[in-house]
């Protein structure tokens, strides 16, 4: 099998749950997993590590066949502090697309003067600042490959947002059979 030279980094990166987006820095490795059968050749050298290399819409990640009960809770913690984090960049006016920079003053500027996203701040984050509130969220998700730091005060969406936007979908509510009157 004769694996990319770039194999210890993809796997540097991907083993610690972050993800290659082809619009981010990392996109000549995105490249590189794209090319001819690469992705064929590293999904079966790493399925020999426990982890399966996965392919979204411009992205790769690694999921585990067999996890522990214990890391699937702390996963579905975190996703929980996603979905809420997804759901205040949702309720700004500019949303969380593709390619989408945020700059940390413009949105701590659009939390002071909007109530209903200044409470999900707050919701959010126990920093005193706003800032540091809004430093803090954008910095956990560029932490997760979500987000790509691009200088002090900016952020780029990456494409690895979809697998956020495909898990949140698939998200369903059972109705329990209790009707509250109005």
């Amino acid at each position: 099998m004769n694996v990319p030279k770039q194999t210890p980094e993809i796997f540097a990166i991907l083993s610690r749950g972050n993800f290659i987006s082809s619009n981010g820095s990392k996109g000549k490795l995105f490249d590189v997993i794209s090319y001819e059968d690469n992705y064929n050749i590293l999904k079966e050298f790493f399925s020999h590590t426990g982890y399966t290399l996965e392919q979204g819409h411009n992205y790769f990640y690694f999921s585990q066949p067999e996890e522990a009960n214990l890391i699937m809770e702390k996963k579905l913690e975190q996703f929980a502090y996603y979905i809420d984090v997804m759901d205040f960049f949702s309720s700004m006016d500019t949303k969380p697309t593709v390619g989408t920079r945020y700059r940390v003053t413009q949105i701590a500027e659009e939390c002071f003067s909007n109530e209903r996203l200044k409470q999900k701040l707050y919701a959010l984050s126990r920093r005193e600042k706003m800032v540091d509130k809004v430093a803090e969220i954008a910095g956990d998700l560029a932490q997760a490959g979500f987000f790509e730091q691009e200088d002090e005060d900016t952020y780029k969406v990456m494409d690895a947002i979809h697998y956020l936007e495909e898990v949140i979908s698939l998200i369903t509510i059972e109705d329990d059979g209790e009707q509250k009157n109005p």
